[in-house]
């Protein structure tokens, strides 16, 4: 059902995206007029050497203060709890997931305004949720809401100087950042994946295998953030070693939380998510809409097949740690039948490769917020028209198809992570 904060959303996409725009002309080519342009605007507008102060804690204070305002709302409200028997809620789901952990039940399958819910992330999540449960839904929605701002400092410290501040107020910026974690508490829960995958960059730079314990760790909150941070792991120096950690870290984690949920666990996280087909905004958003996607285990093995072949690819081809995990990221966007508008915040990550990518990752911010807030929510499940949203996720999946062939086959403008002494520019493109 379109609501508010739909109209909310939609218009905060509206009033951001030329800002973000702007930010991106301002830090493009110093030959374009558009560039020029912007800059002479910016110039009249804002004095010289007034956004020196900012760096990361002052974005992460703005997007925290708005992240709480709207919580706040929510908790003030009730938008947070039970509206009625059967109408679930996202954060009572999660509320009940840590409680059940604490009381020795399963978090995994939990009660929800009296139906029952599945809770598919695995034990990183679940810990988040443990945590948050202890202060109610406001410790839910707070938990969650550090997870989201997280992504923040991650970015400032795997991004080099001189842009890190440009790459950091772009991602604070893009709809599928701020408006997403703000408006749904599945929109911060799914903070995580760039979360891990930049951990994983930013603490393997300095601490070596460190980084990658705890990204195979924080890749079960969502088993295919495992993908991208073993990826990324390809450019180290003791690759296999580096790839092993993650994957073995991960393996652990599942082993221990299998040993003590048991095949509930597995069924839960693992088989209903590799099998969801509820909606998707690439290209089988279409098929779903019309009941053309076949089904069986057919298309799930050859999904499969794709997205470990790209993370071969990427992992033994691309060397540089952010383009091989952003190459992971955006083929499994492609390849995944279940693209919601929250999983897009996995694409984060994508806006510390380079200047070019940025402005595909910008398209694919914007026409996925419209898809999914206007052309689905709205014109398709609220009336009933679908071709909207079919031409979007048409739309949106020819970016991602060129987004991937821009981080696969051109690497020009890397902003590279160094495996050792911290993050190191290796070339000054998309500098001014």
């Amino acid at each position: 059902m379109f609501t508010l904060y739909n109209g909310l959303a939609v218009a905060l996409v509206v009033s951001l995206a030329p800002v973000s725009l702007a930010l991106l002309l301002l830090r493009g080519e110093t030959s374009s007029r558009a560039a020029a342009a912007v800059r002479r605007g910016v110039g009249r507008l804002v004095p010289s050497g007034a956004l020196r102060w900012i760096d990361w804690r002052t974005i992460a204070l703005i997007v925290g203060i708005g992240y709480a305002a709207v919580a706040g709302v929510d908790l003030l409200t009730g938008n947070y709890e039970c509206a009625g028997i059967g109408l679930t809620s996202d954060p009572v789901a999660l509320l009940h997931s840590g409680q059940a952990f604490w009381a020795g039940g399963s978090p995994f399958l939990v009660g929800d305004c009296g139906v029952t819910t599945e809770i598919p992330y695995g034990l990183a999540a679940i810990g988040v949720n443990a945590v948050g449960s202890l202060g109610g839904l406001a410790g839910i929605a707070a938990a969650w809401g550090l997870v989201a701002v997280a992504v923040l400092p991650l970015v400032w410290y795997a991004t080099p100087e001189p842009d890190r501040r440009y790459v950091t107020l772009f991602v604070a910026l893009l709809p599928i950042y701020f408006p997403l974690v703000a408006d749904q508490i599945d929109g911060a829960s799914n903070a995580i994946v760039p979360v891990a995958v930049l951990a994983t960059i930013v603490l393997g730079a300095r601490f070596g295998r460190l980084g990658e314990l705890l990204g195979g760790f924080l890749s079960t909150a969502r088993f295919p953030t495992l993908f991208p941070v073993v990826a990324a792991r390809g450019g180290e120096k003791r690759w296999l070693l580096a790839g092993l950690t993650a994957i073995g870290a991960f393996a652990l984690t599942t082993l221990a939380t299998y040993a003590r949920w048991g095949s509930g666990f597995y069924r839960v996280v693992f088989e209903s998510q590799v099998n969801r087909r509820s909606f998707s905004l690439n290209l089988y958003g279409i098929l779903l809409d019309h009941a053309l996607l076949p089904t069986g285990t057919a298309i799930v093995v050859a999904q499969a097949g794709l997205i470990v072949g790209i993370t071969a690819v990427a992992f033994f081809l691309v060397r540089t740690p952010l383009r091989a995990a952003a190459v992971t990221l955006v083929g499994y966007a492609l390849v995944t039948p279940f693209l919601s508008f929250s999983i897009l915040l996995a694409l984060v990550p994508v806006a510390l490769v380079g200047q070019r990518p940025r402005y595909w990752l910008w398209g694919v911010a914007i026409v996925g917020a419209l898809n999914y807030d206007l052309a689905l929510t709205l014109a398709a499940w609220q009336w009933g028209v679908y071709l909207p949203t079919d031409l979007l996720d048409a739309v949106l999946t020819v970016l991602l198809v060129g987004l991937f062939a821009e981080l696969l086959w051109r690497r020009g403008d890397d902003l590279v992570t160094a495996t050792s002494g911290g993050p190191k520019p290796l070339s000054a493109a998309g500098s001014p």
